[in-house]
């Protein structure tokens, strides 16, 4: 017997063929594997979680509709892709009548699925910093009333902070991207329990982390590249992107306001060959940005990676700036910063981010020795330590 769809309306029948070629095009791919958010996904309308006036034919296809931009037209809020979404929902394992914490409702779609998910016997908690997108979300899940009634719980709020009063919760999951996973995410997950979220390690490198609790620690079970807006409020991070001018954006881990003015001085100057490089792979580009916290990507109008290099502030000539692209590369400023570059081009290791493990300590929990095969690093952030390891090949 199928599942009927949620609430119906107008253009129902239109809608159902849509969603349900979505998500055999999303099977055929390899995109969605769980019958369960498959099942899901089959249920819930995606097209009425969508801004008014959005085509039937864009609601069901495999890409981003943008819900809400600030002043100067940038994303603040997105409907997100369906395969992205489907990847995350099975990293989340999900079951009946788990309790769920999402951070990030925007459109309330993710919400829904998660309601269909958990059942009438669970419970889905969501919390959202825009009064305006949480608004949106309770109608639009008012009106359809997904999982057969789930309990749901919207909350107005910060979301680096959870919410404490329903915990412990059996899953988490952000919609949204950190740079360090918040202490509260952790203490408010019940031991043993799944978190999922968009973790930005380095430039170029931003995973989607299902960790288990075990204890104070997070380890991970699965990871997959992603790419999403970053956490708003008072507790999001510094921008890891800063604008460059004329479409060129530089991505780095702490770049000041400082710093982008140096390096767009830097790269105003006349620069030094520093002749051929060794080539550089996505894969071996990972192993750069994981290795040297000085890493940092140039990137176009639209995100796409244009160069990379190293940019050194604290030279003994003063700030280096080194720049490759397609097997060449040139310095600028302290030579510092081309040595640098040559050494890690030669030295970085080739990376697949799927086959990376993610553990989170808290900060000033002992980190125990790294496996002894493969590579690893480690990242410091404010409230966790991260041990970044890939087996060897």
């Amino acid at each position: 017997m199928e599942h009927e769809p949620v609430g119906s309306a107008p253009g129902a029948d239109d809608a159902a063929r849509l969603r349900r070629r979505l998500v055999d095009e999303l099977r055929s791919a390899g995109r969605l594997d769980s019958p369960e958010v498959a099942r899901a996904m089959d249920t819930v309308p995606r097209d009425r979680f969508t801004p008014p006036g959005t085509e039937l034919r864009d609601a069901y296809a495999d890409r981003v509709v943008v819900l809400a931009t600030d002043r100067s037209g940038a994303p603040i809020s997105t409907v997100s892709q369906p395969a992205m979404v489907a990847l995350m929902l099975e990293q989340l394992d999900v079951r009946a009548g788990h309790r769920i914490l999402e951070v990030g409702t925007g459109s309330g779609y993710n919400t829904a699925l998660l309601a269909e998910l958990t059942g009438p016997g669970g419970h889905v908690t969501s919390i959202e910093v825009d009064d305006a997108l949480l608004l949106g979300a309770a109608a639009r899940l008012a009106e359809l009333a997904p999982g057969e009634g789930t309990p749901l719980d919207l909350r107005r709020g910060d979301g680096w902070l959870g919410v404490p009063g329903n915990a412990p919760y059996d899953r988490l999951e952000s919609t949204i991207g950190v740079d360090d996973i918040p202490p509260a995410w952790r203490e408010q997950l019940a031991d043993g329990g799944l978190l999922v979220a968009p973790v930005w390690l380095r430039p170029g490198l931003e995973l989607s982390v299902a960790m288990r609790r075990a204890g104070p620690v997070l380890h991970s079970v699965s990871v997959t590249q992603c790419g999403f807006l970053q956490l708003r409020g008072p507790h999001g991070a510094d921008p890891h992107s800063r604008r460059l001018g004329s479409g060129l954006s530089v991505v780095g881990d702490g770049l000041t306001g400082k710093d982008v003015e140096i390096i767009r001085a830097l790269a105003e100057t006349a620069g030094v060959d520093i002749g051929r490089v060794p080539g550089l792979t996505e894969r071996r580009w990972w192993g750069v940005s994981l290795s040297d916290p000085r890493a940092v990507l140039f990137t176009g109008r639209y995100g796409t990676p244009v160069a990379w290099g190293i940019y050194e502030p604290d030279g003994p000539e003063g700030p280096g700036l080194a720049i490759g692209s397609d097997g060449t590369a040139v310095g600028h400023g302290d030579p510092i910063a081309a040595e640098i570059l040559r050494h890690r081009l030669e030295d970085a290791p080739e990376v697949d981010p799927s086959r990376l493990t993610v553990t989170a300590f808290p900060a000033g929990h002992p980190v125990p020795p790294p496996p002894a095969d493969g590579h690893s690093w480690r990242i410091t952030r404010a409230h966790h330590r991260y041990r970044i390891h890939a087996p060897e090949e």
